[in-house]
């Protein structure tokens, strides 16, 4: 087996040999203090990873499930498997994004909680999207959460063959042990736009099913296309119809877990009329297509 990786982005690729269970590269990245000192920029994602990020330093804006929060120095974000989100950050010389990554696929996880039941249990909630935990986490860095991240980022050069399949395992049930402790995050993280920004997310939200058309939603807000479409860019970092096909990708997500459903029809009941658009944009959204996304959720 090649040595392990000992940079501060660690990205195993393992593979079954000598009877030990071992794990491809994307089922385990982390990546510590991670820096954008010029720019940063991310678009409405997901993926079948489970994603940690810890905010150093670094402010901004995340939008998520039809929501959005205040990115802070010193804050937590979680985000579930397959949970779309877009994280907007202001970077400049003097206030770069530190922050430190940890993305795993669940069945790293698994087998390690099975002597665990509340834990496993903990963990299955967020999973399914079904905990009361929030998205932002307001965490010092003194807490034993951030302790964690900055304990495995120091020892993992030193580690020997053979350690790190145990050590992650250790490191991934401690990080959930510690989400376990205080599970509702901070809803004070809540961000209060300019209410105008506020009415366009939720005129989306209830019009998403519809051709969208700017000058309806300008009429209804009693503004002029133009303020709209570029108050809504200002304030959130993405354009309008880049949040109505988010939008509509997350409410298919819902349709693709729920129900039994064909393609077409979701597509058309999330206002995505034709089959193969509709799959085209979920796949650039979510990763993978759509039925990919549902056999996932069956297994």
């Amino acid at each position: 087996m090649a040595p392990f990786c000992a940079k501060m982005f660690i990205s195993c690729g393992y593979e079954r040999r000598a009877g030990k269970r071992l794990f491809p590269t994307e089922w385990f990245n982390y990546e510590y203090r991670r820096t954008s000192k010029e720019f940063f920029k991310e678009v409405f994602h997901a993926h079948s990873q489970m994603e940690l990020t810890y905010v150093h330093q670094g402010r901004g804006l995340l939008i998520i499930e039809g929501k959005s929060y205040s990115i802070e120095p010193n804050t937590l974000l979680l985000f579930p498997p397959f949970q779309m989100h877009r994280i907007q950050i202001q970077v400049t010389q003097e206030e770069p994004f530190i922050r430190s990554v940890l993305l795993f696929e669940p069945a790293v996880l698994q087998s390690y909680l099975n002597d665990f039941p509340s834990l496993r249990s903990f963990f299955q909630r967020i999973l399914r999207q079904q905990s009361n935990i929030h998205p932002v986490h307001a965490m010092a860095e003194n807490t034993p959460f951030v302790a964690l991240l900055r304990q495995f980022n120091e020892t993992n050069t030193s580690m020997r063959e053979g350690e790190f399949e145990e050590n992650m395992g250790v490191f991934l049930l401690s990080l959930v042990h510690q989400l376990k402790q205080n599970p509702e995050g901070d809803a004070s993280f809540l961000k209060k736009h300019n209410h105008h920004v506020e009415d366009i997310m939720q005129w989306i939200e209830e019009h998403y099913m519809e051709p969208f058309r700017l000058e309806e939603l300008a009429s209804a807000l009693h503004l002029s296309p133009y303020h709209v479409a570029h108050l809504f860019k200002e304030s959130t970092g993405t354009t309008i119809v880049a949040y109505t096909q988010a939008t509509r990708v997350r409410y298919a997500c819902g349709l693709l877990r729920k129900t039994s459903l064909p393609l077409s029809e979701i597509g058309y009941q999330v206002g995505i009329s034709n089959a193969s658009y509709f799959s085209k944009v979920f796949r650039e959204i979510m990763g993978v297509a759509p039925l990919s996304y549902r056999q996932h959720l069956l297994k």
